[in-house]
């Protein structure tokens, strides 16, 4: 499972990875005759490259925030069903108990 779970991390990363070359490729590469980037294209591709990153960062930041909060709303509604279910249950035992206090009163009789 672990090696699956690898495999799964290292391809999402390639592809990630492959998708931020390629549109910050495209983005700041204008002359293909030349073998080395002009400085205004490293220093755009440079750019392009940090931005995606913080753009990464951020959105994994909201993502987890989010899903904080949902366990946090989860933890909340699944201690108040619990708290529910042991009240229906100390009142059912209340009126089992009344119960067999009046039919024993009135076997009494």
């Amino acid at each position: 499972m672990d090696e699956e779970v690898q495999l799964k991390n290292i391809k999402e990363f390639l592809q990630n990875y492959n998708k931020i070359t390629d549109d910050c490729f495209s983005q700041c590469v204008y002359t293909l005759t030349q073998s080395r980037l002009t400085g205004e294209e490293a220093l755009c591709a440079s750019n392009c490259v940090q931005k995606s990153k913080f753009v990464d960062q951020k959105c994994m930041q909201a993502f987890i925030e989010h899903q904080q909060q949902s366990m946090q709303k989860f933890v909340e509604e699944s201690s108040q069903k619990q708290a529910e279910q042991e009240a229906t249950v100390v009142d059912s035992n209340i009126s089992d108990t009344e119960t067999k206090e009046i039919v024993k009163q009135e076997s009494t009789k």
